[in-house]
């Protein structure tokens, strides 16, 4: 059976949800919506924020017994690094601090360190330190860079094509970012490219996946992409390629769930 989960959120019920928003934005580094507030996508630090009815308590989990700090979600990091980098970003950004950086021999050895929100919730950022030393390459891809020529034609069209809201904060003079769900960005990059030739071939620059292979087809069309290879249909997964009007070519594809 293919993946049917993505995702999750942690719904965290505040006091004050206007001002738990600024603090999750502007000092923990959230990107902040009406719907969620994460951080490295919906795979990364996802959390749910609700406005607590009048005479309703928070309750942050308490700590467990022999421990002083209570935990409500852990986030996990790739190595020291990294989690030193998130500490010094925090600490600068005036985060309250819970506890500071410590480092445990049981599991790795593992560090982390917690810091708390306006209500007393507790984020705790932790991981062991990476046996990846040799590369100074993360190993991940963050951004897909797709270069166009008519920047705000590209961005309507990309933006209906995968149903992602267009916002002002995410363009960037000749370039606009699609935050994607999974923390992969999709990045529209019109930088000098109003006389470059569109290519006439070119193999794929990226996957998406559709829910319903059909229709995602046909919005594809309607949206004003080329189907260049048409749907092929195995026994797990089914396909097709389509070219926007800048020639960069993708594949769309829909798993099958085994029966």
């Amino acid at each position: 059976m293919g993946k049917q989960i993505g995702s999750s959120l942690t719904v965290f019920t505040v006091s004050d949800l206007a001002r738990s928003k600024q603090y999750y934005r502007e000092v923990l580094g959230f990107d902040v919506t009406d719907w969620w507030a994460e951080r490295d996508g919906l795979q990364g630090l996802a959390l749910k924020l609700h406005q607590a009815p009048a005479g309703f308590g928070v309750r942050p989990n308490p700590p467990q017994p022999g421990d002083d700090v209570g935990v409500d979600v852990y986030a996990y990091v790739t190595d020291w690094a990294a989690l030193d980098a998130l500490y010094a970003e925090f600490r600068a950004k005036g985060a309250t601090i819970a506890r500071e950086p410590a480092v445990f021999a049981d599991g790795g050895p593992w560090k982390e360190f917690i810091v708390a929100d306006p209500d007393g919730y507790h984020l705790a950022f932790g991981g062991i330190d990476g046996g990846r030393t040799h590369s100074s390459y993360d190993p991940h891809i963050d951004s897909v860079i797709v270069w166009v020529r008519d920047l705000d034609a590209a961005v309507a069209r990309y933006s209906q094509l995968l149903g992602i809201e267009v916002r002002e904060q995410d363009r960037y003079g000749h370039l606009h970012l699609f935050r994607l769900d999974n923390g992969t960005h999709l990045m529209l990059d019109s930088n000098g490219m109003a006389e470059v030739p569109i290519p006439e071939r070119g193999g794929p620059l990226f996957k998406v996946s559709a829910v319903d292979i059909d229709k995602a087809k046909d919005e594809a069309v309607r949206l004003g992409f080329e189907v260049v290879y048409g749907i092929a249909r195995l026994p797990s997964v089914s396909f097709f390629n389509i070219r926007d009007a800048d020639g960069n070519l993708i594949t769309v594809s829909q798993d099958h769930l085994e029966s």
